[in-house]
This record gives structure tokens, sequence and C-alpha cells, in this order.
């Protein structure tokens, strides 16, 4: 009985150890690539079907002013490109991207789907906020993803 003890507290010992090797190492490298600014006028079917949704209260993101948008000739879109690579031997989940948002910010658009990253992977994602005009391209971001259900957050100046 005392051998059969003994193999079981070095098999916990040996998960333990595995477990806490593998939290320790994984590591999630995320670059920021482009942004690509649009105007609200060349946009204007996607800023109408916004402006539709924001009233009807069916928009999927995120707004940051109570005001509801005037014309599309005062906005501006800004698409963020993030490139994220899974150096892990765990599946990211839940990848999201949140932008820190400036006076003139409205929306972000939200992602009607889960983002996930197998182990050893690599793909882009992209962010996109409606935004005054005259306003520039540099922002904050805060991504935000898990391991095995423990949270990982980095953040990041995007637009430089």
């Amino acid at each position: 009985m005392k051998p059969l003890a003994i193999i079981l507290v070095v098999l916990v010992l040996a998960a333990v150890v595995g477990v806490g090797w593998l939290y320790l190492n994984a590591r999630m490298d995320i670059r920021f690539v482009s942004c690509v600014a649009n105007d609200g006028v060349d946009q204007a079917e996607v800023f109408d079907t916004l402006k539709t949704r924001v009233k009807n209260s069916t928009f999927v993101g995120t707004l940051f002013t109570k005001e509801e948008p005037g014309t599309a000739d005062q906005y501006q879109f800004l698409t963020y490109t993030l490139h994220f690579n899974n150096h892990s031997f765990l599946k990211a989940e839940v990848i999201e991207i949140r932008i820190t948002p400036m006076q003139g910010d409205v929306i972000q658009i939200g992602e009607e789907y889960v983002h996930d990253l197998p182990a050893g992977q690599q793909m882009d994602l992209t962010a996109t906020i409606m935004t005054a005009r005259n306003m520039h391209a540099v922002r904050e971001a805060t991504v935000t993803w898990y391991f095995w259900g423990l949270p990982f957050t980095e953040k990041l100046t995007l637009g430089r």
C-alpha cells in the first residue's frame, strides 16, 4: 500500500509541475499591423445600417456616446488590424479587442461570433470604430483572451 501511495504522490506532483509549466509558457505575441480610414460617405450603406440598429437597439458592439449619430459626412470608420501568434501549447479562446474611446468616438462595431486561436497558429483580427471625421487614428486597445479559462490581457497603442 505504501509504494502505491508514493507512486500516486509522484504522479500528482508531476501533473502539477506539468500544468504549471504549460501555464507559465502560455505566450501570445500581438502586434499592430495597420489602420485603414474610410470616409463615412464612402461607407454610407454601413453607416445607415448602424444608425438604424442603434435606433432600434439591435446594435452589436459598444456605444461610446448616448447621442444619436448625425449624417455620414460627419464621420469616418477606422479599421485596425492586429496580428496574433499563439506560441503556447494551449488554445487561446474568446479573443477580444476593445478600443479605448476618445472624445469624438461614437461606436465600436462588435463581432457576432467568438474568435479562438489554436496552439501554434497565427491569424489577423480587426476592430472597427466610427469616429468624428477630424479625429486622428492613434488609439489604445486592450486585448483579452483565455488559456484554460484563465484571463490574459495586453494593452497596445494602435495607429502609429
